[in-house]
């Protein structure tokens, strides 16, 4: 397998990449042959894209500020980062874990490197169209039948240094199935399957680099890998975060609410209205949807007694078990906060009763909202099996 690095000038936004790769391979005395397979930085996809963006331009929101100060991030990247991923995870000092598209990345694929001073670089659009675009270019200007892989470099979980990962390919198997084949003591292999994509970015970023070397595009000839044809499923295939080993085991926190559940939220915004909070002035509004499809809201009643009070959840909880319902599917809490709220901890253990896969939506009156299992909001909840005798 050979390894040829593509040397091109450096990448501006709306710069035709093709015309640009092009150059490149003509001024080092390159040429496409038949079943080579290409290798291009998203970094370069996404500036020629016009996907650089001026941080002064960007104006963070409450959630930004609070996570920028939480993550130490810069609020400006810290509310691109919002809008870029479908689920933040969680994060360390100068790092947020991040969720977009099936994929984890790091700062949801922003990239301060390779970007003028002021500036990021965002995760192309549709690196899918992108390698679909390019391929289909480069092909017509070379005549040969080609792969093309838009690449990235990401960390392993508690490993030093930066392998490679696919985003997309176009006229590539991606992962190849080897289940069936024999190890070798003639034991059949039982879920092994070859990232095919990831492992060929990783070669190709060994040449690439992460700095001023100026190669966004490899050629890798010789290459193990099955081409296919237009029409193919080339989709790099993902798994969901709570079957994924890594993931599924720490266990997901509250991420970003997609959708689903508008109306949920709605009734419980409805039920806070209704709230008796004398005292401390905080209303909040739940409502609890049933596996059957019935809905019960309820608002907090506090008491001069402070004990005596009762939270909405546990409010529409105790409505929908008193009318029979004992299988739930989503609670939806309201309140008129910065943040989404969320539900105490006697909540959480009240709901955990009826099942730890409940989800939780927790919004506020502006709009923000998050969502998580009960499970993954009371980890190793207090539950029926606890209460069985280890004999």
């Amino acid at each position: 397998m050979e390894i040829f690095g593509i040397k091109t000038d450096l990448v501006r936004p709306g710069d035709d990449l093709a015309e640009a790769i092009l150059r490149g391979m003509e001024r080092a005395g390159l040429a496409l042959a038949d079943g080579d397979v290409l290798v291009v930085a998203e970094s370069a996809v996404a500036t020629a894209e016009g996907g650089v963006v001026n941080l002064s331009r960007v104006t963070p929101g409450p959630r930004a500020l609070e996570l920028a100060e939480r993550y130490a991030k810069d609020p400006r990247e810290m509310e691109l980062i919002i809008r870029s991923s479908d689920r933040i995870i969680g994060g360390i000092p100068g790092v947020v874990l991040t969720i977009k598209d099936g994929f984890l990345y790091p700062n949801g694929g922003i990239d301060h490197s390779n970007a003028p001073p002021g500036h990021v670089v965002l995760f192309p659009e549709d690196p899918v169209r992108s390698a679909a675009g390019l391929r289909k270019r480069l092909q017509e200007a070379s005549d040969k039948r080609i792969g093309v892989i838009v690449g990235d470099s990401r960390t392993h979980p508690l490993r030093l240094g930066c392998v490679g990962v696919a985003l997309a390919c176009d006229g590539v198997v991606p992962v190849e199935d080897a289940r069936g084949q024999m190890d070798l003591f003639g034991r059949p292999l039982m879920i092994t399957r070859k990232a095919v994509a990831d492992n060929l970015v990783s070669a190709a970023e060994v040449v690439m680099g992460e700095g001023d070397e100026g190669i966004p595009a490899v050629i890798i000839r010789g290459a193990p890998v099955r081409l296919a044809d237009d029409g193919e499923d080339m989709l790099i295939p993902n798994i969901p975060p709570e079957e994924c080993m890594y993931i599924g085991s720490l266990r997901c926190g509250p991420h970003p609410y997609q959708g689903g559940y508008d109306g949920l939220i709605e009734e419980a915004a409805e039920a806070m209205k209704r709230s008796y909070a004398p005292y401390s002035g905080f209303r909040v509004g739940a409502a609890l949807l049933t596996k059957g499809g019935s809905v019960y809201s309820a608002a907090n009643v506090e008491n001069a007694s402070s004990g005596a009070a009762i939270c909405a959840e546990r409010a529409a909880i105790a409505k929908a078990v008193s009318e029979g319902e004992k299988e739930f599917e989503a609670l939806a809490v309201v309140a008129d906060t910065q943040e989404p709220v969320a539900p105490c901890g006697i909540c959480r253990q009240n709901l955990i009763e009826f099942g730890d896969d409940i989800k939780v939506i927790m919004a506020n009156t502006r709009g923000d909202a998050e969502i998580a299992t009960v499970a993954e909001l009371l980890p190793r909840g207090f539950t029926e099996k606890s209460l069985k005798s280890g004999g």
